[in-house]
């Protein structure tokens, strides 16, 4: 993981207007690196020129990524880039490049050369960068299909400055770092509905699969690829093509160190990983594969021991246990906000730094992460809605009642949801009242009573100002059109917000142990290849990701292969809350509730506060969602507060 930083004085007509800008320094790029010291623990440099300054911080796990920036065309190009090309050869051959050792950011450089600004379109891997054009007097800026690397920025009309964190920009002379009520009531709601919203209302990020050109006239945002099907024709052995995609990506994420590991949490996806790259390395003679595991204690319903053990008792990998321990979710919290910038939607992050925590420990620079897998090979759920909106009722019962583990007691009541949904009209009348029966005796006393939702949380004023409800009908429900599809549903859930947060927080918290991770599951043509999936493929025999299990017959351990539960972290949150930051909450929800008061409903925030405390064995996930999300957007306002940052 590397980071690249940048200023650009913009000669504008507004700018010219208000006289000559002063040149860019040396010590504007040094201070922006010095903020994010921690990205490039193997140095960093940085390159000047009339009006344009490009900074480099070099973590080194790519052999041929070399420290930057670069230039080209006798100075008439320069990159700065944190990337990884997955299609090296591809493009090598495409561009006529003899020498195999050119740097990623070389090849970049390259593919503007050839295709200009349309030259992300020819590109596969991670990546995030910014080519100076001294000759068009332009800077272009492209973030890769995901989001997997960060790009944020501040536009203005003398002053355009970039970086992979949100801090360096914060100390560029003229940005106001006002926080964004936008972004506290998505966070608040769980919405990350706007790709482009930081914490701060002067500060964006260059969404996924998006480039930006600018200029001292303008700053124009492009998008350069959509999520689609492969076009590809589907083979006759699905799950062999599978896993040869799928081996192919665990290999281009091994590129470049000999420092690689992976997580190991004992579920489908991060074992497929790890057995994987286990006997990548095992075919390569090279040492055993690290991996690292996060244990609770035995007969916990967190535990995941057996799973884990199944894994490395097949001896391919190096297993690193960490036991959990007594769980304190805010445990070093305002350094966990330092360091994300700003509020974040993952209360399990603190058990994640501590993976990163102990791989950086252990010389690891690489980690491979199983993050991703439910979504890119799906649970198949929007199969259920092709079956029932067919009339395949019978089918639609087996996959419903083989699944039984996963949905739980409300299976039945399930099959009279679909039933009540896409059913003959005349059967709709007469099974309702029975559907209710079944829903109203399976539904849990301690649920969050009917009708309450994000809303409730959430100050009117906060939520009208900021235009919440017209929001979250365009962006936080699936349409019913795309639902009743399972291609359409399942690429609604890639192309949603939440797939670029998720990189972002986990980005920041790996890049302070100097580790970068890196995913798998989210490579472009696997990605195509299961979209382009039919639904059976995805959800067979009541078991998700079903394409993923067939193509690991002889890979994992049967137990791991055919696993159907996902472990429920909800109740370790609730007693790390409860039993380790009581004296906190009742200071953050009580004591300082004027603090948050502008932003939430305090007397729903209290009344989930009081049913945690009465029932915390039988937590509502709301109530759950509700006092985190206060308690953190707490912590954060008086962080600010302290540093003197305007609110």
């Amino acid at each position: 993981m590397s980071g690249v930083a940048g200023i650009l004085l913009r000669q504008g007509h507004a700018a010219a207007a208000r006289g000559p800008a002063p040149a860019v320094a040396a010590a504007d790029i040094q201070q922006m690196l010095a903020r994010m010291r921690h990205r490039g623990p193997d140095g960093n440099s940085w390159w000047l020129d009339t009006g344009i300054a490009l900074g480099h911080a070099w973590l080194n796990t790519t052999d041929d990524a070399g420290p930057g920036p670069l230039t080209m065309a006798d100075g008439k190009l320069a990159i700065t880039a944190d990337c990884r090309l997955d299609n090296r050869d591809e493009l090598l051959a495409r561009l006529g490049i003899r020498d195999r050792s050119v740097a990623d950011a070389t090849l970049l450089m390259r593919a503007y050369l050839r295709w200009g600004e349309a030259c992300p379109v020819h590109l596969q891997g991670d990546f995030a960068f910014a080519i100076w054009d001294a000759e068009r007097q332009l800077l272009f800026c492209a973030r890769d299909h995901f989001g997997v690397k960060p790009f944020y920025y501040h536009a203005a009309d003398r002053r355009f400055a970039f970086a992979s964190e949100i801090g360096p920009i914060l100390g560029v002379e003229g940005v106001g770092g006002h926080v964004s009520e936008h972004q506290i009531s998505g966070f608040l709601a769980g919405l990350p509905d706007d790709p482009q919203a930081t914490p701060y209302s002067d500060i964006f990020s260059l969404p996924a699969r998006h480039s930006l050109t600018v200029t001292g006239q303008q700053v124009v945002l492009r998008r350069y690829w959509q999520i689609e099907p492969s076009q590809r024709p589907i083979g006759s052995d699905v799950p062999e093509e599978f896993a040869h995609l799928f081996s192919q990506s665990v290999r281009n994420r091994m590129r470049g160190t000999s420092a690689v590991g992976a997580m190991l949490s004992g579920g489908l996806d991060s074992s497929s990983i790890a057995c994987v790259a286990g006997l990548q390395n095992a075919a390569e003679r090279k040492p055993r594969l690290p991996t690292f595991s996060l244990i609770f204690e035995k007969g916990s319903s967190m535990d995941e021991r057996p799973f884990i053990d199944a894994v490395l008792d097949q001896q391919k990998v190096d297993g690193t246990l960490i036991p959990v321990g007594n769980y304190a979710p805010f445990a070093e919290f305002e350094r966990v906000l330092e360091e994300q910038e700003g509020t974040f939607l993952a209360p399990g992050l603190t058990l994640t730094r501590g993976i990163y925590r102990t791989a950086g420990a252990k010389g690891i620079k690489v980690l491979l992460d199983g993050h991703g897998g439910d979504e890119v090979v799906s649970q198949g759920h929007g199969h259920l809605h092709e079956l029932a909106n067919a009339g395949r009722w019978m089918d639609l019962w087996r996959e419903i009642r083989s699944a039984s583990d996963t949905y739980g007691d409300s299976t039945l009541g399930l099959y009279f949801q679909f039933l009540t949904l896409y059913g003959p009209a005349w059967r709709i009348a007469k099974l309702r009242h029975l559907a209710n029966r079944v829903l109203n005796r399976i539904r849990r006393p301690a649920q969050a009573p009917r009708g309450r939702g994000w809303r409730d949380l959430i100050n009117p004023d906060l939520a009208r100002r900021t235009e919440l409800v017209d929001r979250f009908h365009r962006a936080g429900y699936m349409p019913p059109g795309v639902q009743a599809s399972d291609a359409l549903s399942h690429r609604w859930i890639l192309s949603n917000g939440y797939v670029a947060h998720a990189f972002e927080v986990l980005d920041k918290a790996a890049a302070n142990f100097g580790v970068e991770p890196r995913y798998p599951f989210w490579d472009k043509p696997l990605v195509e290849f299961c979209l382009g999936l039919p639904g059976e493929e995805k959800l067979s025999h009541g078991f998700g990701r079903y394409v993923l299990r067939r193509a690991m017959e002889g890979v994992l351990p049967t137990a791991v292969q055919w696993r159907r539960d996902k472990i429920d972290f909800t109740a370790n949150l609730v007693n790390g809350m409860l039993r380790n930051h009581r004296d906190l909450l009742e200071q953050l929800l009580i004591s300082d509730a004027s603090r948050i008061a502008p932003y939430v409903n305090l007397p729903q925030v209290s009344a989930a506060y009081a049913r945690l405390l009465r029932q915390p064995d039988r937590a509502a996930p709301l109530d759950v969602q509700y006092v985190w999300r206060s308690a953190s957007l707490s912590l954060w306002l008086r962080q600010l507060q302290r540093s003197g940052s305007p609110a």
